[in-house]
């Protein structure tokens, strides 16, 4: 039996081997929370909608921190990557947990919508948080916040569909087959609309539309085109559940999708998709090449932080090991946070002001999350007594 080299002889067991928390995982969810902060603040306080911001910040806020390396496309292949190696990895759990994530999704949206609200009751001004839609009325802005499809909605929307497909039993390669047919599909009705805002609204959050005569969406995480990444974290860990020899399994991919990203590259270049134009639609709004391009860069950034973490040692990771424990809080806090701010601070700061804020803000986030979840560990621990 083959031990070494980038064949699978031996590499994988017919029963589990794997369980429970990975430290590589660990780091990539939690540097990806970190991003994701630092994309909602640059989007505040310096708007990047329409090329405003400029090139570096554009690429900084749509690119770098929403889609890679580590962001938002990566926090759902660790999520999809997370569900088989849960201790209570049964369909019926992931489609209850799937829905919960859905309400707490629209609960952030009314979180953001609150300080506005306050704001416009004392002052008569209604400062959005959607800023990349100036041209939107008051009633517009509301239903917009309202409505946005945080990545909670998706996450939901995915932990369901992947419930749903464990209950029905279907096999990677029917997986793998069915994401596809939804990939081709939103090639063909990405931005189609129907004018009636209600009912592009809800299709939004399967394909890319338009809603108030075309001049805004609420369509940031798109079903049919990124399903992909957390159906590949999911498929993935199908197998890393089982391997043998982490080490050599991480070597093994690393090399495949290094290999298949090369090609994709040329694909990405040829189509335009690297030519940053300054629109998020870039990293939120992909088609077939784009998606499969940010799939492939993911894979290879996760593979990375294994070997980072081998090397590393816990106790230097330990702050990414944090916020992965406290992601939920952090998320939901830095919205509480950003909502208030952004009726006080105008937009317009400098990169350097940009980045201080983002720094203040997560500091802050990260600690208070990390009391409420001592507090509530304690609570807890009080009434085992």
């Amino acid at each position: 039996m083959s031990t070494g080299g980038y064949g699978t002889d031996g590499l994988f067991s017919d029963s589990r081997t794997l369980s429970g928390r990975q430290r590589e995982l660990d780091a990539v969810r939690g540097l990806s929370v970190f991003l994701m902060v630092g994309a909602h603040v640059m989007n505040q306080f310096q708007p990047v909608s329409g090329g405003s911001g400029g090139g570096i910040i554009d690429f900084i806020a749509t690119t770098v921190t929403g889609a890679f390396p580590g962001g938002a496309n990566c926090f759902m292949m660790v999520m999809g990557m997370v569900m088989l190696f849960s201790t209570t990895a049964t369909y019926k759990h992931f489609i209850s947990r799937g829905l919960m994530l859905i309400v707490a999704g629209f609960g952030v949206e009314v979180i953001k919508l609150i300080p506005g609200l306050v704001n416009l009751w004392l002052t008569g001004d209604f400062v959005s948080f959607y800023p990349e839609f100036p041209q939107g009325t008051q009633d517009q802005l509301m239903v917009i916040t309202l409505f946005w499809q945080d990545i909670l909605i998706f996450a939901g929307m995915a932990m369901v569909f992947l419930g749903v497909m464990q209950r029905l039993k279907v096999s990677n390669i029917g997986l793998l087959a069915i994401v596809a047919v939804m990939m081709i599909a939103n090639e063909f009705l990405v931005g189609m609309h129907t004018g009636n805002d209600a009912v592009d609204i809800f299709c939004g959050y399967f394909w890319g539309t338009t809603v108030f005569d075309d001049a805004m969406t609420t369509s940031r995480y798109p079903f049919f085109s990124w399903i992909l990444y957390p159906v590949a974290g999911y498929v993935l860990a199908e197998f890393m559940v089982r391997t043998t020899d982490k080490r050599r399994f991480y070597r093994n991919v690393g090399l495949w999708f290094l290999i298949a990203i090369i090609p994709l590259t040329a694909a990405g270049i040829l189509t335009g998709f690297f030519s940053f134009e300054g629109t998020p639609g870039v990293a939120y709004q992909t088609r077939i090449i784009g998606t499969l391009w940010l799939t492939c860069a993911g894979v290879l950034w996760i593979d990375l932080w294994y070997w980072i973490a081998e090397k590393a040692g816990d106790r230097v990771l330990s702050p990414l090991y944090r916020w992965s424990r406290n992601i939920t809080w952090i998320y939901v806090l830095h919205f509480v946070v950003l909502s208030v701010m952004i009726q006080i601070v105008p937009a317009g700061l400098s990169i350097i002001l940009c980045i201080a804020v983002f720094l203040v803000v997560f500091a802050f986030v990260d600690v208070l999350s990390e009391l409420i979840v001592r507090k509530r560990k304690e609570r807890r621990g009080a009434r085992a007594c």
